[in-house]
């Protein structure tokens, strides 16, 4: 099943990233930062996950 990415809007194999209350907070925060019209509900992909945890550890 294929699904479109909230933050990169690549349409992905596999499953999105949904984004639980407090879990990597900060890496939310970041996205939302780079993506004001991005919300948590809309998930996002591994790919941009790993972005954002890699740009938190510059």
């Amino acid at each position: 099943m294929k699904y479109q990415c909230g933050v990169c809007n690549r349409a992905i194999e596999g499953d999105l990233i949904i984004f639980k209350e407090h879990v990597e907070h900060h890496i939310v925060e970041e996205i939302v930062k780079k993506h004001p019209e991005w919300a948590e509900k809309d998930g996002t992909c591994r790919k941009c996950l790993e972005f954002y945890k890699k740009q938190m550890n510059g």
